[in-house]
């Protein structure tokens, strides 16, 4: 009996932190990028990031989720395609091309086991937007999910 009360209570304590731990992020539009933009940069720390996820398609599958963010790295800001989720994945050449015939240069990355392209010069928040509304034909009045790290939104 002893060790099934243990069981129990070592489940609810799990339950509690990973609870605690699930980010809760907000609901933006493309036309708030730009200051999202501002803010993280403001902060100037590194690791501070901001995330951007939304769906490549009409499909409700997880699996055309796309992830995109802005991320504070060696004291610079970039935006970051970061190659975790599935779709990013498959899109990766896409997203390539789409952002060389836009003038920006991606370069391969790698933190924390998991690799990225980033790009650090130029309008990062117009190749943001253009990246969701133009690459992915998202509107303009669609909600993203924000997921920022290291400042509070709005």
């Amino acid at each position: 009996m002893t060790s099934i009360l243990i069981c129990i209570t070592v489940v609810v304590v799990l339950l509690f932190v990973v609870k605690s731990r699930i980010v809760k992020g907000a609901k933006v539009k493309i036309a708030d990028i730009p200051a999202i933009f501002d803010k993280l940069k403001a902060t100037g720390k590194d690791a501070n990031f901001v995330a951007f996820c939304f769906g490549a398609s009409e499909k409700s599958s997880t699996d055309n989720t796309v992830n995109v963010q802005f991320s504070i790295e060696g004291g610079r800001i970039g935006f970051d395609w970061v190659l975790l989720a599935p779709q990013n994945i498959r899109d990766n050449d896409k997203f390539v091309q789409f952002a060389g015939k836009l003038g920006y240069k991606a370069f391969e990355c790698e933190g924390n086991d998991v690799k990225y392209l980033r790009v650090e010069d130029g309008d990062l928040p117009k190749l943001c937007e253009a990246t969701i509304r133009d690459l992915y034909s998202i509107s303009s009045d669609t909600e993203l999910d924000l997921i920022p790290e290291g400042f509070k939104w709005p």
